[in-house]
């Protein structure tokens, strides 16, 4: 018993400082940070930094970028970005209320989860899917703005197919189909039961966020979710202990970054190099991403919404924030390799579906 204690602290140990081999080149955390970058810099350009905010969200689009042939590149990335489109979309519709809204990320996790399970899309997977709409709920609710703030997003989205495009016929254009990644056959039902279980994880998250933190909800699901693209039970803690560890970091960074008293133009290349920064690092180890992660997210996302903020109170919310996020995140990848638990669940969703059809 001991010994298998050891064993794991060990494990948690070496991956703080594990840095893993990557085939992923430096120019592609380049083109990441341009796509960012190029948005924030049209803001700023045109005097409307929030737009720009929002417009690099959508720019986002540009991390399901594939290593395959430049059809299924290119198909893969408009997908990407029509979806992405469409759960920010949800996000802004239904952010007027604080249990409509929940429900409405539970639908958006839920669809996300399944359509990139089915169809086994690589990481980051269900991810940035989910989160924009969660960053949607941070944006005060308005009827009228709401076509134009997702036409600029859909811009921002659109902007990275584009770069991607250019990308993959002027650099890109020796890659070809890599081999197919083993994967584990899950049954018929596993998806539908996983799919549930991130959307009551998430709907609990957000309305947790609502009441700890009600200026900022969507920090608390976003760092759930981030701890639950764990593959198996150790890699979920292990993301956990490096999310906590890396935001505490990450919140040092944010001072030093605010304490130079950056303009707004000085702010572009800072969001730009940490996108860059974060691409290169997170396929390597986490935690030194999640370091820079949380600087970027706290300088693009807070000010989305066009509210203003005070720093010392935001960077306090952030750390309590992401602490709740995680351990939420846990005992849902607790329960979602859970072996008994799933299966027991798969049962019940094949004897509902059966009294259905009788009926």
């Amino acid at each position: 018993m001991k010994k298998a204690f050891y064993h794991r602290l060990n494990r948690h140990l070496e991956s703080f400082l594990e840095i893993r081999k990557t085939e992923r080149l430096w120019h592609f955390p380049f083109l990441a940070g341009i796509c960012v970058g190029l948005c924030l810099f049209a803001g700023w350009y045109f005097d409307q930094p929030v737009y720009g905010n929002i417009s690099s969200l959508g720019a986002l689009t540009i991390l399901y970028f594939t290593h395959s042939s430049l059809e299924k590149r290119i198909i893969h990335l408009i997908v990407a970005a029509f979806g992405m489109t469409f759960a920010f979309m949800i996000g802004l519709v239904f952010s007027f209320n604080p249990w409509i809204s929940a429900l409405s990320l539970a639908f958006i996790t839920f669809l996300a989860h399944l359509v990139t399970s089915w169809f086994d899309i690589p990481p980051p997977r269900n991810f940035f899917f989910i989160m924009v709409a969660a960053v949607a709920t941070n944006i005060k609710f308005n009827m009228e703005m709401l076509p134009f703030r997702v036409g600029v997003f859909a811009m921002g989205a659109m902007l990275s197919v584009l770069l991607a495009f250019f990308y993959s016929v002027f650099i890109a254009k020796k890659v070809v189909d890599l081999p197919k990644r083993r994967v584990s056959r899950k049954r018929r039902y596993t998806k539908t039961v996983e799919s549930s279980i991130l959307a009551i994880t998430l709907f609990i998250a957000i309305l947790v966020g609502y009441s700890v933190d009600a200026s900022s909800p969507y920090w608390i699901p976003v760092s759930a979710l981030a701890v639950l693209q764990g593959k198996d039970l150790t890699h979920t803690s292990q993301r956990n202990l490096h999310r906590i560890l890396g935001t505490f970091l990450g919140i040092g960074l944010t001072w030093i970054i605010l304490a130079a008293e950056p303009n707004a133009l000085a702010l572009v290349f800072i969001i730009g190099s940490l996108q860059f920064i974060i691409e290169l690092l997170v396929v390597r180890n986490y935690l030194l991403a999640a370091i820079f992660i949380t600087p970027m997210t706290i300088l693009l996302v807070e000010s989305a919404g066009g509210n203003h903020f005070d720093m010392n109170v935001v960077m306090n919310a952030r750390l309590i924030d992401t602490v709740i996020g995680s351990l939420i995140g846990s005992f849902a990848g607790w329960i979602l390799h859970h072996n008994g638990i799933i299966s027991n669940l798969e049962k019940k969703f094949r004897s509902t579906e059966i009294t259905f059809r009788r009926k």
